[in-house]
Order: C-alpha cells, then structure tokens, then sequence
C-alpha cells in the first residue's frame, strides 16, 4: 500500500547534474555543523554520522516556532516579494544559515536569506531522510522518529524561493549573493533549470496548501515586531528574538535610545498639562486634576523604573554568561575537542 502523498517527498526535478557514481550520498551535506549540548554548551559535529539530528537542527523554526499565534503582528500572509523589489526598496540581502531568520528583516534595511543547502535539490536524499515512513502519524504529536515538520520547513523554505526568484532579474541577484548551490560541475544553475523546479514547487503548493509550514505562509517578518513578540511571551521578559548588540555598551546605548525618546514625549504631555491647569476651564476640573496627578506621578516613576528593568537585565545576562566565561577560562589549558553525535537544542 502506497502511503499518503503527504507523506512523500513532492519534488522529482533534479537540477543539480548527475552525481558521480563513486561520490557517496553524504557529499552533498556541509563539512561540519553548529548545535547546542542539553548543557547549553556550542558544540560543532559531522552531519554524515546523525543525518536525522542535522536535518532538526538545519531545518528548525527555533523560538520562532512558539510564536505562531502571533506572528500576525509581524507580517502579512502574503507571498514573498521577488527579489529585485527588495533591492528596488534599498534592502541589503544578508546570509544567514538559520532558517529561524529566513525572511526577517530590520529597521536598518537588512533582509536576513538562507541560502538554499543543497541536498535539498538532491530528490533522492530528500525521500530517503525527509520521507515519513508508512505507520508514521504526522497529524499527532510527532514523535522523534517523525519527519512531518523538517519535510513542511523544508517544502515552505523552497516554495519561499519560488517567490522570490521569479524573473530572470531575480535569478542574477540570486546567483550574485550565492543563494542557490552550485552544480555537480562547479557552474551555475541553468535558468532552464530554475524555471522547471520553481513551477513544479509552485504547482505542489496549489495541490495542497498543508505541504508547507505555515511559517512560510507570512513570508517577509518585521524583526522589531518579532523582538516584541519574544520579549512579551518568553522568559525571561524583555529578552529579544535577536540581539544586535555584543558588548554591554551597546546594551545601554539602544535601551537608553527609547527611555530617552519615551522621556521626551512625556515631557510634552507635561508641558500640554500645565497650560491646560493655567486655563480657566480646566484649572477648576476635578477629572483633569485627577488625571494631571496621576500622570505626573507617573512621569516621576516610569523612567526611574525603565532604567532600574535596564540595569537589572544587565546584571541578569552577567550572572547567566558568569558560567560560560569562567568554562571557557579553564578550557583554554585543556586540549581541544570537537563535539559529535549529541542531540541538537531546538533553537540557534
């Protein structure tokens, strides 16, 4: 019995080139990739020994898979944007390789990509290991064994790239930024090539929605929007999605940055209160007078206590980077090592 086409890997397209008969399977993997230990310790490990443990880690949502009721605030469900609209706007293209960040984008003009790996444009490594096995329940609560949510990133990731490389504009930037691997011959893609494969993962996503991950279906995230989002349902509190800071200089500096600009707006309200208590009509009203207090008392307090969250989120990640530093003192008289085969934290 054949098992259900949600099952299957969709894809039968190769773009890639015949592979080399002596080559094995585990040549189209990077050299080495990048997980935490159940420590919180980063430690580095060969993606042929654990396939399973590197396609979690490779295609995982991180914090971001939480966030799914919320990421309405974030983006609309839309399809992404071709490529040369991003650039049109003055968005600079920057390569990350977690998919976590896939489409994010800040206030400063940087649209984060993940290049495409390529085993994903390799069909057969993809029905071996991103392939549900027959008895495999992908409706219920996925077990470690199932494959369900890696094969929907995955599918969501490349129909993403669908949308973004659209016309031959689009295929030059991607190829100028190196967003799509290289053929078996070391040459770029054929456009020939692009145009099939982006059809066929178009035409997989019109025959069934489900397919992909409905991550990918708010294509461009507001990475600002995403830092609120994490700072208000995560612990501890007030802690980003992504920092874009690494010394505590910089920490005060952007957090100062908004108690100085929240300041200054309630100053202005202050200011607005004392003309209005030097008027006739509102010097003598009681709800007014009321309200006059009660922001004033706030105006006192609010940036105090701003500062002081500030301060004690500093004293915070101190405390918590105490153990890293003090490991990574004593580390340095021991012999290095290179970590393999642990299972891989969810998130980057």
């Amino acid at each position: 019995m054949a098992p259900p086409d949600y099952l299957l890997w969709p894809l039968e397209t190769e773009v890639l080139g015949e592979k080399e008969k002596e080559k094995p399977a585990t040549d189209i993997l990077p050299a080495t990739y990048h997980y935490h230990e159940a420590a919180g310790r980063r430690a580095v490990g060969n993606p042929a020994k654990d396939i399973p443990a590197f396609l979690r880690r490779e295609l995982s949502l991180g914090d971001l898979a939480d966030m799914m009721q919320h990421l309405w605030f974030a983006g609309a469900k839309r399809p992404a944007m071709p490529l040369h609209s991003h650039v049109a706007i003055g968005r600079e293209i920057t390569i990350t390789d977690r998919m976590d960040l896939h489409l994010l984008w800040d206030n400063k003009g940087k649209l984060f990509i993940k290049p495409v790996p390529r085993f994903l444009f390799d069909p057969a490594f993809c029905s071996t290991n991103l392939q549900c096995p027959d008895a495999c329940a992908c409706h219920d609560p996925p077990a470690d064994t199932c494959r369900g949510i890696p094969r929907r990133v995955a599918l969501g990731f490349l129909y993403t790239y669908a949308c973004l490389v659209s016309s031959e504009s689009d295929f030059y930037i991607a190829n100028e930024n190196h967003l799509l691997p290289y053929r078996e011959d070391d040459k770029p893609l054929e456009w020939a090539d692009w145009k099939i494969l982006a059809r066929e993962l178009l035409r997989m996503y019109e025959r069934e929605l489900d397919v992909v991950h409905p991550r990918f279906l708010r294509a461009e995230l507001r990475l600002s929007r995403i830092n609120i989002i994490h700072r208000l349902t995560s612990l501890p509190l007030f802690n980003p999605y992504l920092r874009g800071r690494h010394n505590y200089g910089s920490f005060f500096r952007d957090n100062l940055t908004w108690i100085t600009t929240a300041t200054v707006f309630i100053a202005l309200v202050l200011t607005a209160m004392q003309v209005g208590l030097a008027t006739e009509r509102l010097k003598e009203n009681a709800a007014f007078q009321q309200a006059s207090y009660g922001f004033t008392v706030f105006a006192i307090l609010g940036p105090l206590c701003a500062f002081g969250l500030v301060v004690l989120d500093a004293l915070f990640h101190l405390v918590k980077d105490l153990p890293s530093l003090l490991r990574g003192q004593r580390s340095r008289t021991a012999p290095n090592r290179t970590i393999s085969g642990a299972e891989p934290e969810a998130s980057a």
